[in-house]
């Protein structure tokens, strides 16, 4: 690897290098970049053709594009430092490196490569000693990355806003946030202790947070991620917003399994009873939900537009403050309410995400009457579903 120019980028506070990389080279530093991150977006199946003919561009030594690259790291570095300092940094921080345009392409060069590898071609060596050209960002920070991958994909097939957010913010997975520990769907491990969540669920609640909306839906308009990023980049100039987010929730969910660490579902505390099997068994599972967690989402987000709340950080305040008088009754409360959701809701799944979302802007808002009562909360939310639903 060659460092042949180094520019400034303002705009993302992020040193930009353009580098020079063997075809070989790129082959091995890609294989670190997707087996570090499973998050990047899948290869495009529907152009296979396309990328057959570049293949054989590439063998025949056509230029393409640059591979853009990042690495997200907090140090901030200098068109001043030396080219030796920054190429170490790139290769001690290559597990970091996210692909930010050019996925597609490594696929094929890999493809290209692999095949070359299993036979012997004359002209290998000629090939995987041929140039590319690579930029990395470096330095930059998470909403630089969702800038860019933004910027640079506008005329691809677009990825939605909460997909981005997921490739942006796997790393938590393996460094984890302090006790909070993010489980990977392909594990199939089941969240069942305090602090334990599905990294997916975080990403559903945190993306509803931005979006306003408990529905989950993975929207791919370009306008709707512009919208998306600039929410983000407004509420997290100073803070990484999505560990605020996380850490408040957790905040929460550990304050209601302190007011309900002994609640479990007993089918005897029910008359009527249940008409199929309960929402959750123990407190901790009502709320490790993707229904709780995007309704929590939404609803912190419309309160701060609403401006009954000024940031995430005054609910960790309010969150000690909770109080109930009967946290089992509250929470068989919980149950009953989602049951008869069951019975009335054409989409079960969405209506339960709205009754929390209901319920989390009344345990918040101050002019509510459920305003840090759980039980005025369940009983207010549930009458705001009918008024919505009948």
């Amino acid at each position: 690897m060659e460092i042949k120019h180094k520019i400034y980028d303002s705009r993302i506070d992020s040193l930009n290098l353009l580098l020079e990389v063997s075809i070989e080279d790129y082959y091995n530093l890609s294989k670190e970049i997707l087996d570090s991150n499973e998050y990047q977006r899948r290869r495009v199946k529907s152009s296979a053709s396309v990328y057959n003919l570049l293949k054989t561009d590439l063998k025949a030594g056509c230029v393409i594009p640059p591979i853009v690259l990042a690495v997200a790291i907090d140090a901030k570095h200098k068109k001043e430092e030396d080219n030796i300092t920054l190429l170490n940094t790139i290769i001690e921080n290559k597990q970091k490196l996210i692909i930010l345009d050019g996925l597609q392409r490594t696929y094929t060069i890999r493809d290209m490569v692999k095949e070359l590898l299993e036979m012997d071609d004359p002209e290998k060596n000629r090939i995987l000693k041929q140039t590319l050209r690579v930029e990395i960002y470096l330095g930059i920070n998470k909403i630089g990355i969702l800038y860019r991958m933004l910027t640079l994909n506008t005329g691809q097939t677009p990825m939605s806003s909460r997909h981005q957010i997921e490739i942006i913010y796997s790393d938590y997975i393996t460094t984890g946030l302090d006790d909070i520990k993010l489980i990977k769907e392909v594990d199939d491990e089941t969240p069942s202790n305090p602090g334990e969540y599905k990294f997916k669920d975080i990403i559903d609640g945190f993306t509803s947070y931005l979006e306003r909306d408990y529905l989950t839906i993975e929207r791919t308009d370009i306008l709707d991620n512009i919208r998306s990023l600039e929410k983000l980049a407004t509420a997290n100039k100073e803070s990484d917003l999505f560990v605020i987010f996380t850490k408040t929730y957790d905040h929460f969910v550990k304050k209601i399994v302190e007011l309900g660490v002994t609640w479990n579902y007993q089918e005897e505390n029910f008359s009527p009873k249940l008409t199929g099997y309960p929402f959750a068994r123990t407190t901790i599972k009502i709320f490790n939900k993707s229904q709780t967690m995007t309704g929590f989402g939404s609803a912190i987000g419309k309160l701060l537009d609403f401006k009954a709340i000024k940031n995430i950080e005054e609910l960790d305040q309010m969150i000690d403050n909770i109080k109930t008088s009967d946290i089992d009754k509250d929470l068989n409360q919980i149950i009953i309410k989602l049951d008869n959701i069951r019975n009335i809701a054409k989409k079960i799944g969405n209506d339960q995400r709205m009754l929390f979302h209901f319920f989390f802007r009344e345990l918040f808002d101050s002019k509510s009457d459920g305003y840090l009562n759980i039980a005025g909360s369940i009983g207010e939310a549930y009458k705001q579903y009918e008024r919505k639903t009948q």
